[in-house]
């Protein structure tokens, strides 16, 4: 039987959480009230830690010492585990969110081969990322559901996070390193969109003309997508990339990442944040319902010119509703 370094599996974590080493230093000696060589050890392996002291890392960075196991061995059996969320930490520490995805492609990148697919329910994080007022409905989207005040903050008091300000243009160019890059785009997007945005100026969270500069971002976004859907490939890489229109509708966004050494299968959770999989029979499902949807799937990106422009007045005619 091969030997399970779930010590080590623990180690990688805590690094993927906080990469600069001398503050993970700082913070496991703080958690564990430790001389700092003594959590220097710990990191390097030279002493393991005790279960407690795990549990009162896995709690201090909200994570779950059960995936981590499962990371350890991941083809031993094929569970997923699912958490309610803690909406105040994901808020709190969204950068460590944005640090962990910009960790993984980095090294994702490297490999002679990348891919990265998904079917879309939604306009993804990736893709609207760039656009400042986007950024912020769904900012607002998220705190309205969070609930964490009674009252709600309006958009004209939403602010892009910190870890969104400052990564936001690391993550956009190492997306576009991936060779391949795959979206299967549901047909009512943008209407969802819209009846959102309509929804929170109706409750007066939205003013005229904020909503004028949200429409102002999807026509630039739209532009942008088309753009990309004409060249077939990213400009800054020459790395292809591929748009398809579903006929079907996409009741959820889920992904892959494959590459000859790194899996990812990926759900959507909470607007901003997504499952991640380690277990490659989860990782062969996910990675065979997102190819199996380009059966109903029309693909404009590269060809396809009719159905392209067909697509593009079409969505630009909802936006124009707002």
């Amino acid at each position: 039987m091969k030997e399970i370094y779930i010590h080590d599996t623990f180690i990688e974590v805590l690094k993927t959480k906080i990469p600069k080493k001398t503050k993970l230093a700082d913070f496991v000696a703080n958690i564990l009230c430790v001389e700092k060589e003594t959590a220097y050890r710990r990191l390097r392996g030279d002493v393991q830690f005790s279960l407690k002291e795990a549990a009162l890392l896995a709690s201090a960075l909200n994570l779950s010492l059960d995936q981590i196991l499962l990371d350890a061995q991941p083809n031993t059996k094929n569970r997923m585990l699912v958490y309610l969320p803690d909406y105040s930490y994901m808020r709190e520490n969204n950068s460590s969110h944005i640090i962990s995805s910009i960790n993984y492609l980095q090294k994702l990148i490297k490999e002679p081969y990348s891919e990265f697919g998904v079917a879309l329910s939604g306009i993804p994080f990736t893709l609207y990322l760039p656009y400042s007022t986007l950024s912020k409905f769904y900012i607002l989207k998220c705190n309205y559901h969070e609930r964490i005040c009674q009252a709600n903050t309006p958009f004209k008091e939403i602010c892009e996070t910190k870890a969104q300000l400052e990564h936001k243009d690391e993550l956009f160019l190492l997306l576009r390193q991936i060779k391949k890059t795959c979206y299967i785009w549901d047909r009512k997007i943008m209407n969802t969109l819209v009846n959102d945005i309509h929804y929170f100026k109706s409750i007066h969270l939205i003013e005229d003309s904020e909503i004028k500069s949200i429409k102002e971002d999807l026509n630039q976004f739209l532009d942008d997508l088309e753009q990309l859907a004409i060249n077939g490939k990213y400009q800054e890489t020459e790395n292809k990339f591929e748009l398809y229109i579903s006929d079907i509708h996409i009741d959820v966004t889920y992904a892959y990442l494959h590459s000859e050494r790194m899996n990812m299968g990926l759900l959507s959770t909470f607007i901003f944040y997504m499952m991640t999989f380690k277990q490659e029979a989860i990782i062969d499902n996910l990675t065979n319902w997102v190819k199996s949807l380009k059966r109903c799937s029309t693909l404009i990106s590269g060809t396809g010119e009719r159905e392209r422009i067909l697509f593009f007045d079409q969505q630009r005619a909802i936006v124009d509703n707002l």
